[in-house]
């Protein structure tokens, strides 16, 4: 079996894709692409079973600063934060019936 020579570019491609994101302040885009590196450095993890002692050792030389770069930009990707600025609101379908008593 050959090095995945295609998984690779793949890889590299959606790296790139999250670096442009990551530029543009495109968080939603960037988190995306790495999803996508992530999925498929699982699917090269698959293949290098597969392979034999010289293919490895090609493809880890290769895989191995595409990760460090998926690194670098999941670094610089904010975490998501959950905005709670608003008021509450009231919902009357939420009223407690009279004569119950409120749950304990």
């Amino acid at each position: 079996m050959d090095v995945p020579l295609e998984m690779l570019a793949a890889v590299s491609e959606a790296v790139g894709r999250a670096e442009d994101a990551v530029e543009e302040a495109a968080w939603t885009t960037a988190r995306a692409a790495l999803d996508d590196v992530d999925r498929q450095l699982e699917e090269l993890r698959e293949a290098y079973r597969a392979l034999g002692p010289r293919e490895r050792g090609t493809l880890g030389a290769i895989a191995g600063p595409l990760r460090a770069r998926r690194d670098t930009v999941a670094g610089r990707v904010p975490k998501p934060r959950a905005v709670s600025d608003g008021a509450p609101v009231h919902d009357p379908e939420q009223d407690d019936d009279e004569g119950e008593a409120p749950p304990v």
